[in-house]
């Protein structure tokens, strides 16, 4: 079992806890970024993925294989894989997903979810979305694509 301790899915509200009671969690700004794996230029909808960060004031920032080491806190602040990495492997059929993992957006006043909306109706197929929490951005890029990847077929594997 995953123990609750796996990446935040976009339908599940988070809140910060202190011995067992909800309280307003001292927010540390988040970097406003979006980290993109497998969705370029090319593909379609990436105006609206680019359109939809302008607006919200979002980095995107295309992660490579060669990142896949990094974590994503490390990513989402910019930092880049050293020139010869030894990058873990991520199983065949989990590489070719297009993923956006989502930092300083907050789905409770509504603006993650506002983001989401207008990249989907830019055209833009991304089956793979994840927001970063205080656990995953401890997490490497290919830790989290390899669980937003068995998550995704979990259930069904739509888009």
């Amino acid at each position: 079992g995953r123990g609750g301790a796996g990446p935040a899915v976009l339908s599940r509200p988070a809140r910060a806890l202190n011995g067992g009671n909800a309280v307003k969690a001292r927010i540390e700004k988040e970097p406003r970024c979006v980290l993109v794996w497998n969705f370029g230029p090319e593909s379609p909808g990436y105006g609206a993925l680019e359109l939809a960060a302008r607006r919200f004031r979002l980095r995107l920032r295309p992660v490579s294989p060669a990142e896949l080491g990094l974590t994503i806190g490390a990513l989402c602040a910019g930092r880049h894989a050293p020139a010869a990495p030894a990058a873990p492997a991520l199983p065949q059929d989990a590489a070719p997903l297009p993923a956006i993992v989502i930092s300083g957006l907050s789905p409770q006043d509504g603006d993650l979810h506002q983001f989401l909306d207008e990249v989907r109706r830019g055209g833009a197929v991304i089956p793979l979305r994840a927001m970063v929490t205080p656990t995953s951005k401890d997490w490497t890029l290919g830790a989290l694509l390899q669980e937003l990847n068995a998550e995704h077929k979990a259930l069904g594997g739509q888009p």
